[in-house]
């Protein structure tokens, strides 16, 4: 079915004001923990969605852009802004030249790279991120454009307290393999409406980044997407600005391995203290930081990947944690500036509990919502605050998993992609029945 068919036949999408949205959801009961939650089938066999919700596609790999490029393949995270009363998508795509360099933005690459000249990061490489702006009532794109350009296998990433995205590469390569060193964060402003000049972070560190969010303090957590992955905190030097700063990694008190693959050291809900070390060469030529840090006692993640924040807390999300390998949820809890604890807030037991999760945001009800990354069928999560989960919907099609959730922050609209689908979709309807 051709992209102009299929929105038709999925129509606009009705949409709730937010100040109402929120005053309706002050009233939602608890959540529904049997799991027995009807999805409808989807015609079209793109995603089976709740039965209260609608999604609309807006955005498909190989569709023309306005500045005259194409959608790239593999849409990964995603943040949504508020840019002039239009909701602006600031949206990954994790690709490497071997996933074929006509699944990036370019019709004749060499020829295209080459014009860009300066805002095209590494000659050879295709990541990056585009930008959609959608009319906030419609959801129709009014603009849809190549953002940051050149950069490796950009993953997810997270908003900055100023409100711009900040775009990780799940990357190492070193620059005699490549034109350039990769395993950096870079930063797209949403309201810029033309490519950016990529500057790497590198006061941010060099190493396979996921994902990033900040506490109420302005510092800055990373993930590492690695079988022995750290979690970092960044404490920048001066306010908006991440150029300069110091680097620590996570360590658990008296845990010296959180995944729990052969014992459960960590136990559910219980609290543990957490201290920070510091990170000496935030640049390492070679791909040895977890490493180093692990053997000054840094604590090991089982491939630590979404992180989002309330502001009083961090989430994070390890896909592979737990004796089945099926995840765990941690939360990290600020006394203060100096003091952090931790716990197991989650770990999945079966596969009607979670499977695989990996991106992660806040609803603006608080709820968790949870993108799951596996090889059988993944699912979209919501969890409350005391662990009670609803599913919201699930591609038993395609395989692809769910990536770059977000909400709008102008209304109760969710973002989400499709992976390996090419997709990028708004979802919407009543968000009270479908937790209740």
């Amino acid at each position: 079915m051709d992209r102009r068919s299929f929105l038709a036949l999925t129509g606009t999408m009705p949409f709730l004001g937010f100040e109402n949205f929120i005053n309706e959801l002050s009233s939602f009961t608890s959540l529904d923990k049997s799991k027995n939650i009807s999805l409808r089938k989807d015609p079209n066999k793109i995603i089976d969605l709740h039965r209260s919700l609608k999604y609309k596609l807006i955005s498909t790999k190989g569709s023309p852009m306005t500045d005259g490029f194409k959608v790239p393949h593999l849409a990964d995270g995603m943040g949504a802004f508020n840019v002039n009363g239009d909701v602006v998508l600031v949206r990954n795509h994790e690709l490497i030249p071997r996933d074929g360099m006509l699944n990036g933005a370019f019709d004749d690459p060499s020829s295209q790279i080459k014009d860009l000249g300066s805002r095209h990061y590494d000659p050879i490489a295709i990541g990056g991120t585009t930008t959609i702006v959608l009319d906030r009532k419609t959801k129709r794109v009014k603009k849809e454009f190549l953002s940051l350009s050149g950069t490796r296998n950009n993953c997810a990433g997270g908003i900055t307290p100023w409100n711009t995205w900040l775009s990780c590469e799940e990357d190492i390569d070193k620059k005699n393999s490549w034109r350039k060193s990769h395993g950096y964060v870079f930063e797209v402003d949403p309201a810029k409406p033309d490519l950016s000049t990529p500057v790497p972070l590198k006061a941010l560190g060099r190493f396979m980044h996921e994902a990033v969010a900040f506490d109420k303090y302005g510092n800055a957590y990373l993930t590492e997407d690695r079988s022995e992955g750290l979690i970092y905190k960044f404490v920048p030097r001066n306010k908006g600005s991440l150029i300069e700063g110091d680097l620590f990694a996570l360590k658990v008190e008296n845990i010296e391995d959180s995944r729990n693959w052969n014992q459960d050291l960590m136990k559910t809900k219980n609290i543990y203290q957490a201290s920070w070390i510091k990170v000496d060469d935030v640049d390492p030529e070679e791909d040895t930081m977890r490493f180093d840090l692990a053997a000054k006692g840094a604590t090991p993640f089982a491939r630590p990947e979404g992180i989002t924040s309330d502001q009083a807390s961090i989430y994070v999300t390890c896909t592979s944690g737990g004796k089945l390998n099926k995840g765990q949820i941690f939360k990290l809890n600020f006394l203060s500036q100096q003091k952090t604890t931790i716990e197991l807030w989650l770990e999945s037991e079966k596969d009607d509990q979670i499977n695989m999760p990996d991106n992660v945001t806040i609803a603006p009800w608080g709820d968790l919502i949870v993108c799951e990354d596996n090889s059988k069928i993944n699912r979209l999560w919501g969890f409350n605050q005391t662990g009670g989960s609803y599913l919201i919907a699930e591609n038993s099609y395609t395989g692809s998993e769910f990536a770059g959730v977000c909400f709008s922050p102008l209304d109760n609209t969710m973002y989400v992609n499709l992976q390996y689908n090419g997709m990028t979709l708004a979802i919407d309807g009543n968000w009270k029945k479908l937790r209740r």
